[in-house]
């Protein structure tokens, strides 16, 4: 019984030894393999931080000296720069029309004619209105006179002295009032002829023969005359924003969608006070004359403006989309401060960052006082000098594979 036990002992000893032995082991493995993880992760983080480090490069640009200039934008329409509405101040029936669309006119011309006819009754009516007027008339002042002579002597009454008198007054002013209706009804016959009272170009027509036009109380209008198409003017409209900006005088180029491969030259004229508001957005009519010798630029074509508002020549420029490039955060580089020049106005607004490859061929952080802007390139005041070279953008390497390994490729 006692070796039975000891022989238990004895392999119960033995398979604990065997158990703390394998633990030893798997401990030392384990410490193996931790130590090799890290050192091989440094071995990588370095590798790769040396990597990008030596292979990252950059697109860039330039400082370059050269001409800004400011623009707003604005859409109108062209208009001739001067037209008449040809109406008529009696109405009848269209006669005669004896001009289109198109036609040119010269002044006096006659354009249309309205059927006389009741207006030459009218003013044969009146003709025999004033006849009628002046025989009352004429026998009223013999009457007056031979009165008069016999109230001289004493032969007739004061009153019938004042009665002839009254009746030959009241002759007198029939007269007067006939002779005025007669020359009202010879004025409307003119009015039948409708003229052009200036030279120029029919751009617009609205009667027919036939037609009935009535002048009651707003003259109707039976032709546009455009006095020269030569000369024509943009109504553009710009935003109470940007109206402080425009000036007489300003050069504007435009397009139209008629001609869309083709630019037109015009210059301000002048700002209308008066806004026009809708949807509560205001805006104000700015006038720009133009020229069009050969007839191309046609009335009611929309214009799509740009006024040039400032002009810088020969000053530092860098394109705007450096100023979004942003490194990224394993990137080192070092920052150089804003230097603003004397009796240069600063604001919050107008400090932007660039990044630049500098002599060492290290990137430098740069603050810069930013000035007039055209939309594709701003003028640099301050913090920059000609040829420096602007980063506008980070070519990161693409890993691409292939049958040996790996190659890395730049965009």
């Amino acid at each position: 019984m006692f070796h039975k036990a000891g022989i238990t002992c004895l392999n119960s000893g033995l398979l604990i030894s065997i158990f703390f032995l394998g633990k030893r082991v798997q401990i030392t493995w384990f410490r193996f393999f931790l130590a090799l993880f890290f050192l091989i992760s440094a071995f990588l983080i370095f590798f790769l931080n040396d990597f990008f480090q030596k292979k990252t490069e950059w697109e860039t640009v330039l400082v370059e000296r050269g001409k800004i200039e400011k623009k707003i934008s604005a859409n109108g329409t062209l208009n001739p720069v001067f037209t008449v509405n040809v109406g008529t101040q009696i109405s009848g029936i269209i006669q005669d029309v004896h001009v289109d669309f198109n036609d040119k006119v010269t002044k006096s011309q006659l354009l249309a004619k309205i059927d006389p006819s009741l207006l030459e009754a009218k003013i044969s009516q009146s003709k025999a209105n004033l006849s009628a007027a002046e025989a009352v008339f004429k026998a009223s002042k013999s009457k007056f006179y031979r009165q008069k002579k016999l109230e001289k002597k004493g032969f007739i009454s004061k009153g019938s002295m004042e009665n002839a008198e009254k009746e030959f007054e009241e002759a007198s002013a029939r007269v007067v009032q006939a002779r005025a209706q007669l020359d009202k009804e010879n004025r409307n016959l003119s009015y039948s002829k409708i003229i052009s009272p200036i030279d120029g170009v029919i751009i617009e027509r609205s009667i027919d023969v036939g037609q009935t036009v009535a002048a009651s109380f707003q003259t109707p209008t039976l032709f546009k005359i455009a006095r020269d198409l030569n000369e024509m003017q943009i109504e553009a409209l710009v935003s109470e924003a940007d109206i402080g900006n425009i000036r007489p005088g300003q050069a504007v180029t435009f397009e139209v969608d008629a001609f869309p491969n083709k630019s037109f030259n015009g210059t301000v004229k002048l700002v209308r006070l008066e806004p026009e508001v809708e949807q509560n957005v205001v805006s104000y009519k700015v006038i720009v004359d133009v020229e069009n010798p050969e007839g191309t630029l046609l009335p009611g074509m929309t214009a799509q403006s740009l006024i040039t508002v400032q002009t810088k020549n020969s000053v530092l420029k860098i394109p705007v989309s450096t100023l979004r490039f942003s490194p990224s955060e394993y990137t080192s580089y070092s920052v150089s401060p804003i230097k603003v020049p004397e009796n240069t106005a600063k604001n919050k607004s107008s400090i932007d960052e660039i990044f630049r490859i500098n002599e060492r061929g290290k990137i430098e952080k740069l603050e810069i006082l930013l000035g007039t802007s055209d939309g594709k390139f701003v003028e640099i005041v301050s913090g920059v000098d000609e040829k420096d070279e602007i980063i506008t953008k980070e070519k990161t390497p693409k890993i691409k594979s292939s049958k040996s390994g790996f190659r890395f490729k730049f965009n």
